[in-house]
């Protein structure tokens, strides 16, 4: 199996980095910039699958980040909350950005015929026990 893990940043002036994952035998990363990079480096590694570090979809109900509402947590968001797992909202302020090219990205990905998810890895390092890398890179090895 391949995948394509992306930790996508928020604006293209910020890199954003790309794992190609081959099987568990190989991997390749390169930093990218914009979203022509991205899509270019992931259509032509053919993954069977590309995961997502942002948000990609909103709030059921919710028509758009611009217009104004009262609906700011999508149902995998309320879960999170109840398990006690921090995560910063996808209407608050800069992760509107990045929630609005994840979901460009996704829609264009998706449009090719590539398997797209959102993935988010701080709750896994939280479920797993494993720190985050804000209590120090030192106790990440």
């Amino acid at each position: 199996m391949k995948a394509v893990g992306i930790d996508l940043a928020g604006v293209e002036s910020r890199p954003t980095g790309l794992c190609i994952m081959d099987g568990n035998l190989h991997a390749d990363t390169c930093l990218l910039y914009t979203d022509r990079e991205i899509i270019g480096k992931t259509l032509e590694s053919r993954p069977d699958v590309v995961a997502i570090d942002a948000p990609l979809a909103l709030p059921r109900g919710r028509e758009s980040l611009e217009k104004r509402s009262t609906i700011h947590l999508r149902q995998c968001d309320k879960e999170l909350l109840r398990m006690r797992i921090r995560f910063f909202p996808l209407t608050l302020g800069p992760m509107r950005q990045l929630t609005e090219r994840g979901m460009r990205l996704r829609a264009h990905l998706a449009e090719k015929g590539l398997v797209v998810i959102e993935t988010y890895p701080g709750a896994a390092q939280d479920i797993l026990n494993i720190p985050r890398k804000g209590k120090g890179r030192d106790k990440l090895v």
